[in-house]
């Protein structure tokens, strides 16, 4: 071989082809072969897109998040629960370091770089998110997953979010800072809570002023007091400003506590069921594009009943309404998971949940109109005027499949929480909930001293609690966590409810003014050598087929 071809690339490939160099014609053996590279090239250029739409879509969902919760609340959760902020140009750092489960403080030495790098990372590109959500905000999610390519994914927000932070550093400025507000415009914001009283004019209070009154209840009257205040004192008392949802009507307040809950106790998520067909000698991994696990809210028995679609474990949540809704909740029906998704969107921010709420008709925000078994109800916002729809229909739901508890649940011990004894387990058992990274067995035990639970093989931290009964289940903490979490984060009107039924489910209950709250969870399977949840007690639900539908009249 010429020595100058064996080191100039273009002339071996002239001169030397791969393989044998006498065609001949393919069999079909060859052709079947052909066939397998081509589809798994396909294959994999779609898991490629799909991985990038998934990462886009839990970017977009950590950006409402931050947005729906804020920063100053995240910081503080993640502070109690042991993070530190390590980075002071990066005001989301500490969140971040909360979304990725990664607490730089006690990161390993050798891993620490690589940690802080993805942490850095998805702090900036939240806060470029932040900074353009008018851009993205309004765009549905295939529209957002194209907007987020063209940023040039995480990395390309990350990187446009160091580049805006070097340009404004002569000024002194953050790149995440948003336009400070004028004190008349935080004024003017606080006068337009949907939960502002009007009276008539005061004497001595002159048309145009802004002030504090103090007050008083005293029989059939209130008497007030004016207080001399300047804006910034006023702006001092915002944190002490109603909800912009405390006159709302009860049926807005219901469904929006409904979402709310359904997506912190049974959030939308993927299964572990591929789409495609796995090829043969693989596995399916998190490569592979997934059907997803959406939260499935069945509607039957007078309540919602809320689990994951495709999953043979996880947390079932019923929520009984205490409020007129305008409709039975007989038969067998679903909410629509587009309309409901889209609703929650909505619903998500208090100041724009409470606009649906200023124009009732006779007291309800959402009126109904139903035929058949199918309910609209619907949604229209002060804001902008455009109604939003959610729909309740007969439960002809494809191939999908869901879990509801079953009608044999049986407890045989229960234990009622005052809501100091509820105070006395957020301050001290759910810290050891929260600062647990490994899943493990939790034991919770009734009996006539009370209710305990144990982290493991740790001692028993006992709790006061009305009980009858006596029993004792383990449970999974992950699963007892999260329905904590949801729990805890209630505006309840008494304390926790905790009843056992060793067959196969815990049910822990919630009561607030709209709703009633029934959280069911697996426990284990005794005797076995690894913890297994079991499923004695839940009840497979699958599609009606149309023949089945429920009669028309049952509505």
């Amino acid at each position: 071989m010429n020595s100058s071809a064996a080191t100039d690339g273009r002339a071996l490939v002239a001169r030397d082809p791969v393989g044998p160099e006498v065609p001949r014609a393919f069999t079909p053996s060859d052709e079947a072969e052909l066939r397998r590279l081509q589809d798994r090239h396909g294959i994999a250029t779609r898991l490629e897109g799909n991985a990038v739409r998934r990462r886009a879509l839990l970017l977009r969902d950590q950006h409402r998040f931050l947005k729906k919760y804020g920063v100053a609340s995240i910081n503080a959760y993640a502070e109690s629960l042991g993070f530190k902020h390590l980075a002071a140009t990066l005001v989301l750092h500490l969140a971040a370091q909360l979304f990725l489960n990664i607490n730089m403080q006690e990161s390993a030495e050798n891993e620490r770089d690589a940690l802080q790098h993805e942490v850095s990372q998805l702090a900036r590109a939240l806060a470029t998110l932040a900074a353009r959500r008018g851009e993205h905000d309004h765009l549905n999610e295939d529209a957002f997953v194209d907007w987020y390519k063209v940023q040039g994914r995480i990395s390309g927000l990350a990187k446009e979010y160091r580049e805006a932070n070097r340009a404004v550093k002569a000024d002194g400025r953050k790149a995440d800072s948003a336009p400070a507000k004028t004190p008349d415009e935080q004024v003017a914001e606080m006068f337009d809570n949907p939960a502002a009283l009007e009276i008539d004019a005061v004497a001595g209070i002159a048309s145009g002023q802004e002030g504090v009154l103090i007050f008083r209840h005293e029989g059939a009257k209130l008497r007030l007091i004016p207080l001399t205040a300047n804006k910034a004192t006023i702006i001092g008392l915002a944190g002490y400003a109603p909800c912009p949802l405390t006159a709302a009507p009860a049926d807005l307040r219901f469904y929006r506590a409904m979402l709310l809950a359904g997506a912190a106790f049974v959030p939308d998520e993927m299964s572990d069921i591929p789409i495609e067909d796995v090829p043969e000698g693989d596995v399916a991994n998190d490569s592979y594009d997934m059907l997803p696990a959406y939260g499935m809210y069945l509607v039957e028995r007078d309540r919602f009943s809320i689990a994951h679609a495709r999953r043979d474990d996880g947390l079932i949540l019923e929520i009984i309404p205490s409020v007129d809704l305008g409709y039975t909740m007989r038969g067998e029906c679903f909410i629509d998971n587009f309309t409901r998704r889209r609703l929650s969107e909505r619903l998500v921010g208090e100041a724009d949940a409470a606009q649906f709420g200023l124009n009732p008709v006779e007291g309800v925000a959402a009126p109904v109109t139903i035929a058949g078994q199918t309910k609209t109800v619907t949604f229209t916002s002060k804001a902008d005027g455009k109604p939003v729809n959610l729909i309740i229909k007969p439960r002809q739901m494809g191939t999908v499949w869901t879990y509801r508890a079953s009608s044999a649940f049986a407890p045989i011990a229960s234990a009622i929480m005052s809501p100091e004894a509820v105070t006395a387990f957020d301050g001290s058992f759910m810290k050891v909930l929260l600062r647990q990274q490994k899943d493990r067995a939790v034991t919770i035990t009734v009996g006539s001293k009370g209710i305990s639970l144990a982290n493991g093989k740790a001692a028993a931290a006992p709790f006061e609690a009305k009980t009858q009964g006596a029993a004792k289940v383990q449970v999974m903490l992950d699963d007892l966590r999260r329905a904590m979490v949801g729990l805890l984060a209630l505006p309840m009107t008494a304390g926790l409810t905790w009843r056992l039924d060793p067959n196969g489910l815990l049910l822990i209950e919630a009561a607030t003014e709209v709703a009633a709250y029934r959280v069911f969870v697996q426990t284990l399977e005794p005797s076995r050598e690894q913890p297994t949840r079991s499923r004695a007690l839940r009840e497979r639900v699958q599609s009606l087929p149309k023949s089945d539908a429920p009669a028309a009249a049952a509505v």
